[in-house]
């Protein structure tokens, strides 16, 4: 009994070792800056995303209805906003292993909080609840939504 007793909280503090946050890291990344400065700092609204995208080079944009999208001249960046409830930004794969710290870190910093340590993660960004993630499957894209 004892040694399950021991196993447990082994596994509880293993467990417990996961969470809390990690260091910062420079956001050095053209894309987690495009994603800082078009989803996190427009939140909670992306009132201004389309006009911040601008500066990224996001030029062609259209209004599909359900959110609008645009894309940079060469189509190696993309958005899609839903005002008021989710801002995404894609690009072609990139091979820096650091992207979801990096935008871990720009969240954090526009949250005011420490670093978490994984994605998805829930924060508070301009004092409305969203989830955050990084999807690498087929390219990298940086997706901020409110939780339903």
């Amino acid at each position: 009994m004892k040694k399950l007793a021991s196993l447990v909280g082994c596994g509880l503090l293993g467990a417990c070792a996961n969470l809390g946050s990690q260091p910062p890291v420079p956001v050095t990344s053209p894309v987690v800056q495009a994603f800082r400065d078009i989803c996190l700092q427009t939140a909670p609204s992306f009132a201004e995303a389309h006009s911040v995208a601008r500066q990224h080079g996001i030029t062609e944009m259209t209004d599909m209805g359900f959110a609008t999208v645009g894309f940079n001249a060469d189509k190696s960046l993309s958005i899609q906003v839903k005002v008021s409830h989710e801002c995404v930004v894609t690009s072609e794969p990139q091979q820096d292993e650091t992207l979801t710290r990096q935008l871990l870190t720009a969240a954090a910093v526009n949250a005011g909080t420490t670093v978490p340590r994984r994605v998805p993660v829930k924060m508070m960004i301009a004092g409305q609840p969203f989830i955050l993630t990084h999807d690498r499957q087929g390219g990298e894209a940086f997706v901020m939504m409110k939780p339903e």
